[in-house]
């Protein structure tokens, strides 16, 4: 192969680098102002902190429970974030997001390495750039949990695949390349700490999905297999053997058999869902790329005996069909999958742009565009519709003039693949998703006060006089947002007579009561003779279980 020179070293240095602010720039939008989100987040967000609070980096705690579930790699992560930012006492919530964030951009300049072994780089930028403007994305890269960071290191992993197998076709045997070794086995070992086995399983399918193909596996030795291995053992080993000391193997039978399991046997928590729910909800998480992501999958299918087409078939089509199968489905779990979708479409934009014609039937990319139609029109009606059923009932006239916004650049990307002015698609959609994840994230949801029940409660009971420290408790609403606003130990009682119980033992106690649990609050405090003076009322939606709230705050009156 011709040595690189710097000259030519350059674009490939600066490429990566523009990606990653041009991702930045689509993050920045609502990262510090959206307040901490019910549950997962709160709860990953939480049981940093409280890594933070105990200097126990190990096991891994929500509250007084342990939280066996996942792997520690994101709440290291997230703690180490937090710490640089206030530490455990003033972090706000935006500090443990810092990861996502890192990671979304990651993903994006990953998969340009990926498609940079794949196909023409121009291509590869494309792709990569749809990809950091899709709509999953930068949501995951603005709330505090794994999978913005398992995307990047599965990307990662997928893109030294890519290199390996692409330098296997032309040169069957060089000298197998660190680097290459690095993004596998490095990617493999860190998604593992990250999520468990859904990284490895991305990549096991891959390979396996490129043997089928005809692709052979012999390539694969060209990462280095042995010795990736060992780097990967050595990324998960140290914790995996310490949190086996720690919690006697709790953690393992209950990550595996009360979570993996659990979600592969039955839909976990309400998130169950049938196969092709995820190739249902593509369009609306993929947008606003997902308009060609049918023409530049009919191209691809097409296309399978080329290498490039190959190997992102064999990324996306056999884990996609796992993650159909499994019940439980939430709409981030094929995040892994969606840069293999964006380099096609990528792939498709720069053919056309090339002149290469259309091979799509007609009839499928007119219903798809009338699908991608509809998917814009509802996101421009949410931005209306949300800030009145949930800001207080009024209609603003900022929100109603920012519909309108939504649907013109929706149009302006809709009339550039309608004519065939393929040099625009990117630049519109830049600006359509820009102006949909910024109203979304800045205006919408802090907008939306309803919506808003932990912030509002924390900030009247601050408003009372509660500080960390002093008792608290709450009963009937106790969402994990609740305890990351105001302390770890607050007693998240199990309903009114116990959080009666917990003020009569704690003088001077705060107590947050939800409407249902007030008559065995006060039915308990009235038996022990205790006296509560009430110190405000909050009422809105919490949107984690679907229903209205009224949560009453009180405080012991001293005794």
């Amino acid at each position: 192969m011709r040595p690189e020179t710097p000259h030519s070293m350059t674009p490939r240095i600066l490429a990566p680098l523009l990606l990653a602010l041009y991702a930045v720039i689509f993050l920045a939008p609502g990262f510090f102002v959206v307040p901490p989100l019910d549950r997962d987040e709160a709860r990953f967000a939480q049981a940093s902190k409280q890594m933070l609070e105990s200097g126990d980096f190990v096991a891994i705690r929500f509250n007084d429970e342990a939280r066996n579930k996942k792997p520690a790699g994101i709440y290291w992560m997230q703690a180490a974030s937090a710490a640089l930012f206030g530490g455990p006492a003033g972090a706000p919530i935006w500090a443990y997001r810092i990861p996502s964030a890192l990671g979304a951009v990651l993903a994006v300049v990953f998969t340009y390495l990926a498609g940079a072994a794949l196909m023409d780089r121009r291509a590869a930028w494309t792709g990569a750039a749809l990809f950091a403007v899709s709509i999953l994305l930068i949501a995951e890269g603005h709330i505090a949990k794994t999978d913005a960071m398992l995307c990047a290191a599965v990307t990662a992993t997928q893109a030294g695949l890519a290199h390996a197998f692409l330098r296997h076709r032309t040169e069957p045997e060089p000298l197998a390349r660190w680097g290459d070794m690095l993004l596998v086995w490095g990617g493999i070992g860190i998604a593992t700490l990250l999520k468990g086995p859904i990284g490895p399983m991305v990549a096991i399918l891959t390979v396996a999905g490129i043997w089928l193909l005809g692709g052979g596996i012999a390539w694969l030795r060209h990462t280095r297999p042995r010795t990736g291995v060992l780097l990967a053992l050595a990324i998960v080993l140290p914790w995996a053997i310490l949190i086996t000391r720690e919690t006697g193997g709790t953690f393992w039978t209950q990550a595996i058999g009360g979570d993996m399991l659990s979600k592969a046997a039955g839909g976990q928590e309400s998130h169950g869902g049938w196969p092709g729910t995820y190739l249902a909800l593509v369009t609306a998480t993929l947008f606003p790329a997902s308009i060609l992501l049918v023409p530049a999958a009919w191209r691809a299918a097409r296309r399978r005996a080329e290498p490039w087409a190959l190997f992102l078939i064999a990324w996306v089509v056999p884990a996609w069909i796992v993650f159909e199968l499994v019940p439980t489905k939430l709409p981030h779990y094929v995040l892994p999958l969606y840069p293999a979708l964006a380099l096609v479409i990528g792939s498709y934009l720069t053919a056309r742009r090339s002149g290469e014609p259309e091979q799509t039937p007609l009839w499928a990319r007119i219903a798809h565009i009338a699908l991608w139609a509809v998917v814009a029109v509802a996101l421009a009606a949410a931005i209306t519709v949300i800030p009145y059923i949930y800001g207080g009932g009024t209609i603003r006239i900022a929100d109603l003039l920012l519909a309108p916004v939504i649907l013109a650049a929706a149009g302006w990307l809709l009339s550039t693949v309608l004519r065939g002015t393929w040099s625009r698609v990117l630049p519109a959609a830049a600006v359509l998703a820009a102006v949909t994840c910024g109203i979304v994230f800045q205006r919408t949801l802090p907008s939306s006060e309803d919506l808003l029940v932990s912030p509002r409660l924390a900030a009247a009971a601050e408003a009372a006089g509660y500080r960390p420290g002093l008792p608290i408790t709450a009963a009937g609403y106790t969402e994990p947002s609740l305890v990351f606003l105001t302390a770890t130990d607050i007693r998240l009682a199990a309903d009114g007579a116990d959080a009666a119980a917990f003020v009569a033992g704690h003088p001077g106690a705060f107590a947050l009561i939800e409407q249902k649990e007030q008559p065995a609050f006060d039915r308990a405090l009235a038996s022990a003779g205790i006296a509560v003076d009430p110190i405000g009322t909050v009422a809105g939606f919490n949107y984690s279980r679907g229903r209205k709230v009224t949560i009453a705050l009180f405080r012991e009156r001293g005794r």
